[in-house]
């Protein structure tokens, strides 16, 4: 009996230079393992900055003295507005608003029949305004208002608030 070993040798028909295929073990640890990863970093992260940031406790107010919040009222969702606006370049850009008026607790009319007026008059205002002024986070509150107003002056005296439910620019 012999007790040589033989040196290991490519088989004669695979082709010098291919790679081998990877397991699939192998190719689940390339997905897993990263995954974890970023996983352990973004809870690390978290846990690092609840720790650094204080914790202040709001100053507790009596039941007597908390500011009471009324109610909505009845709201009004309107259908988007789809538009195009125009920078100062004459560059368009599309936009799409939705919106909801929020009326008076008390109101008792049928608020659908103010709905072709109130498009009209958020449609006329939308016409108004240009692409810097829509994008301008400080010009958010001055749209609100006047629309609002717009809502009132069409026939909606009892509209309180505008809701923009819905609010996409390029």
């Amino acid at each position: 009996m012999s007790t040589e070993t033989k040196p290991t040798t490519p088989a004669p028909d695979a082709p010098a230079g291919v790679p081998l295929k990877p397991s699939p073990i192998a190719g689940l640890l390339r997905i897993l393992v990263p995954a974890l990863l970023a996983a352990g970093a973004a809870y690390g992260g978290t846990r690092a900055a609840a720790a650094r940031t204080p914790h202040v406790a709001a100053p507790q107010q009596s039941a007597e003295h908390a500011p009471a919040s009324k109610p909505p009222g009845p709201t009004l969702p309107l259908d988007p507005f789809l538009m195009t606006l125009f920078d100062a370049n004459k560059k368009p850009h599309p936009m799409k608003m939705s919106i909801a008026v929020e009326f008076a607790a008390n109101t008792t009319d049928d608020l659908k029949t103010f709905v072709p007026r109130i498009r009209d008059a958020v449609l006329m205002y939308l016409r108004t305004v240009t692409h810097e002024q829509v994008t301008d986070p400080a010009h958010v509150e001055k749209m609100r208002a006047e629309l609002l107003e717009r809502c009132r002056a069409a026939g909606a005296a009892s509209a309180e608030r505008i809701l923009v439910t819905d609010f996409v620019v390029q």
